[in-house]
């Protein structure tokens, strides 16, 4: 009667709790949800918004010192669906941090509140364990929809009784969003109690196994068709408090179909895993072909687990559990109206959840990988022998992208609800297609339950580019050698040999013997030509061989610049004009005179023949002389 009592108590604190901090704006948002529910808003620290919110029926019930289940419904109040998203427990730093504010401020709140807030259990009530703040992923949530999560938790031991407050994470991607996901923090309340027990057959003191085992926790159930196969994992966690070494699972197997709807292709499907810690999941892969013959429905597969208690000791009685997998046979097939209509039958729809190009940026004649994700958007229908074709857009008859293998088909065996594969296919592209996106159609073709050979559409947009290109025609120098200070006339044509516009086109030319000359030729389209007429202008003799350097550059239509180098030929001299300093101050253009004639010429000549005769003539007296005087006759001749 006490215990009653205590917990009466306790569950009306928290019912005032809940009255006192939800704000008045979340009892608006109870009128969305079914009237046995509420949408409480537990704490001021939580994020109070309309777009994520937790739903909550019954409280839960734990165990002290026992393993147990929080079960959380989250409810989608967009008006778009959510592409992913993750639920998790806070760690224990977390808790602390967000609760601690409602601790050390009571004082600033009216006693009512205080009372509420310090009658509540602020101990994080559970076992730090690997698996306690692993991230389950929900998946896809639909716009105003519901989901339920059950979250395996450990109670710590030696807890008092009463209402505990649970953080939950949740982070969450809408249709439409881009990049990192949006996180909230949440909080729902757990009755927490001791367990009672009935008789003395339990010796340990926490009333759990010391090693004991689960199957299949957290996952969807398995699915294939007949003559599929079936690839799918086994969960399987330690629920004990020891470890257990050397842990062996065992399928047991059947020749009756309808036990077992597998064939048997091994002599067994035994699994070694190991040693597993208290709280460890292990994923126990099989791969498993489906009898042809089997019928539709949900086929329970027994295993047998074995482990040791001890590292070197002998193993303990096997443990026995079952799993469940489900089959769609060919009497699916008879259940359909062969004359059902589509809208009468249900089929998966598969979408392109994401693709990519290997390059990035594809150019004309280039080749490049795609990879596309495709997802299966269904909720609870699976998809089989899905055969998905490629086919690509076409430019005059002619396919813009074509496989370079040759194959444009890929087959995928089968995809669960809510799960995607990524198909890659190598193509190569025209180089005549002119620059634009080009669509490539996937065409679908699979099996659904209801639905065989069902064939659907969906189309991508691949971006082409073509690469530009130019060239010159004959570059006119005139002249190719001027001096100082003069000019010379270049002149040439650019030629855009592409398919794409050159935008603002221009020519510079620089060198250390002219001054830097720049000619804006301006847009110039696929096919035409610009033209260039300009004067350089020599500043400095050439050191060099004379060539000057000549850069045309243009831009793209997102305004990337690119640029084309060459190379003309001019030579820059020395100034030829005379510096007057230099000249002879003798020489002056006034004394130039005409030629003479040839009467001049020999009046010129009369002179220095004249005056060789009369040397001539004084040369032979004297010799005249020297001889009379020789012979005494110098009176006579004088």
């Amino acid at each position: 009667m006490k215990i009653k009592g205590l917990r009466w108590m306790a569950t009306f604190l928290a019912a005032c709790m809940l009255m006192g901090a939800v704000p008045a704006t979340a009892f608006a948002a109870k009128e969305t949800t079914e009237a046995a529910e509420t949408i409480p808003q537990v704490y001021r620290m939580d994020d109070d918004n309309d777009t994520v919110r937790l739903v909550i029926g019954k409280t839960p019930t734990l165990y002290i010192g026992k393993n147990g289940t929080v079960s959380v419904t989250l409810m989608n109040m967009e008006d778009k669906d959510w592409i992913e998203t993750e639920i998790w427990i806070a760690s224990e730093d977390d808790f602390r941090n967000h609760y601690s504010d409602e601790i050390t401020k009571t004082e600033d709140r009216d006693s009512e509140e205080s009372s509420i807030v310090q009658s509540m259990k602020t101990i994080y009530p559970f076992e730090v364990t690997d698996s306690l703040n692993s991230h389950y992923k929900v998946g896809h949530v639909n716009k105003k929809a519901k989901k339920t999560v059950n979250l395996n938790v450990n109670v710590k031991k030696g807890l008092e009784e009463g209402y505990y407050p649970i953080l939950i994470y949740i982070s969450k991607r809408a249709q439409g969003e881009d990049g990192m996901s949006s996180e909230y923090a949440k909080t729902i309340m757990a009755w927490i109690e001791t367990k009672k027990t009935t008789g003395t057959s339990e010796t340990n003191e926490d009333n759990s196994e010391p090693v004991a085992f689960a199957l299949g926790e957290n996952q969807p159930t398995p699915s294939a068709n007949y003559s599929e196969v079936m690839n799918f994992d086994v969960n399987v966690r330690n629920t004990g408090y020891k470890t257990a070494y050397d842990v062996r699972v065992d399928m047991e197997l059947s020749e009756d179909i309808a036990k077992f709807p597998f064939e048997i292709n091994d002599g067994n499907y035994d699994r070694q895993m190991g040693n597993m810690n208290p709280d460890q999941t292990v994923a126990v892969p099989f791969s498993m072909a489906v009898r042809e013959k089997a019928k539709s429905g949900y086929y329970p597969i027994k295993f047998k687990i074995r482990y040791r208690e001890n590292e070197n000791g002998n193993f303990a009685a096997p443990i026995e559990d079952t799993f469940y997998v489900r089959v769609y046979g060919k009497d699916e097939d008879d259940s359909l109206d062969s004359e059902a209509g589509e809208n009468e039958r249900t089929k998966a729809r598969i979408i392109v959840d994401s693709f990519e190009t290997d390059p990035a940026e594809i150019y004309a004649g280039q080749d490049f990988t795609l990879k596309v994700r495709m997802k299966n958007a269904s909720n609870s229908i699976v998809a089989s022998n899905i055969l998905f074709t490629f086919e690509s857009e076409t430019v005059s008859d002619s396919p813009v992208f074509t496989t370079v293998n040759g194959s444009n088909s890929v087959v995928v065996n089968s995809l669960a609800p809510g799960a995607s594969d990524t198909l890659t296919i190598k193509f190569s592209s025209s180089p005549t297609a002119e620059q634009r996106s080009y669509t490539i159609t996937i065409n679908e073709q699979y099996d659904s339950p209801e639905f065989k050979n069902a064939k659907e559409a969906v189309k991508i947009a691949v971006g082409l580019k073509q690469e530009a290109r130019l060239n010159t025609g004959t570059i006119e120098v005139m002249p190719d050698a001027i001096s100082v200070g003069e000019e010379s006339n270049v002149m040439f044509s650019i030629n855009n040999t592409g398919k794409v516009m050159l935008y603002n086109v221009n020519a510079v030319f620089e060198a250390d013997s002219i001054q830097k000359n720049e000619a804006y030729v301006g847009n110039i389209e696929p096919g035409k030509s610009g033209n260039v007429d300009t004067m350089i202008n020599g500043i400095a003799p050439t050191t060099d061989d004379g060539k000057v350097k000549l850069s045309i550059t243009y831009e793209d239509e997102n305004g990337k610049v690119s640029t084309v180098e060459k190379e003309i030929q001019l030579m820059v001299n020395e100034d030829q004009s005379m510096d007057e300093s230099n000249v002879d101050d003798t020489w002056n253009s006034d004394d130039v005179q005409p030629e003479p004639s040839t009467t001049d010429k020999l009046k010129h000549l009369a002179i220095p023949v004249g005056i060789v005769g009369v040397v001539l003539a004084a040369v032979i007296l004297v010799v005249i002389r020297r001889k009379k005087k020789k012979a005494g006759m110098d009176d006579e001749i004088l």
